[in-house]
């Protein structure tokens, strides 16, 4: 008789268990979609967004650019009339030397001229030295302006197109004199790979030689 009871009490506690797991789960749905039905459609199951990412080859730009060319071209000829200006007055100092050695010892005629080859001796070295401070600050300047010019454009297509980043790509040429060089170059190379879909080098290009050509037009 006990243990016919005790089974029968077993079977009842079971069912009681069994009723309040059901209830529980019930309520635990019921809440579940209470909450999915306030959350906006896919909040919960929508996966996160991806990142737009671009490279840009920075020496394929300056390459390229015809802005660029044009400085280099005027700095370049800039610099070949500083050296003909350098190279016609040491010709003219070589002249007056040969012309000094004609001269007697002590003639007035001789130290006249060795005061004036003193003279334009020290304003050719000066002139020297004012041309290549010149031309290092031309070609500083220049290069800082093309710079920033280059990299407010890729902002610009950054925020226009909508990247998260824009990383700086370098292509470093390996041939080198010794192992501190090329591992120098190996360790500027900050993109070891990426597809040309991300690559947005040309449009910069196209971007800043349209605009550098607009602009040309009305001068």
């Amino acid at each position: 008789m006990k243990t016919a009871k005790t089974v029968k009490n077993n079977r009842k506690m079971k069912t009681v268990v069994f009723c309040v797991v059901a209830i529980f789960v019930c309520l635990s749905l019921g809440l579940l979609n209470t909450i999915q039905a306030k959350e906006p459609a896919g909040a919960i199951v929508s996966p996160s967004k991806g990142l737009k990412v671009g490279v840009v080859d920075l020496n394929t730009v300056f390459e390229k650019y015809e802005k660029r060319k044009v400085f280099d071209a005027q700095l370049k000829e800039q610099e070949k009339q500083c050296q003909k200006n350098i190279t016609d007055r040491k010709k003219e100092l070589v002249s007056l030397s040969e012309k000094i050695q004609l001269l007697d010892l002590g003639s007035e005629a001789r130290k006249k001229d060795e005061e004036t080859f003193e003279k334009k001796s020290m304003e050719l070295e000066s002139y020297a030295k004012f041309a290549e401070k010149s031309l290092t600050k031309k070609y500083k300047d220049y290069f800082e302006n093309l710079y920033t010019e280059v990299c407010k454009e890729v902002e610009d297509i950054g925020k226009r197109e909508q990247y998260d980043l824009i990383i700086k790509k370098e292509e470093p040429e390996l041939q080198s004199s010794g192992i501190s060089e090329l591992q120098f170059k190996v360790g500027i190379k900050t993109v070891l790979y990426n597809s040309d879909s991300v690559d947005i080098t040309n449009r910069v290009i196209d971007t800043l030689n349209k605009r550098f050509s607009e602009g040309t037009k009305g001068k």
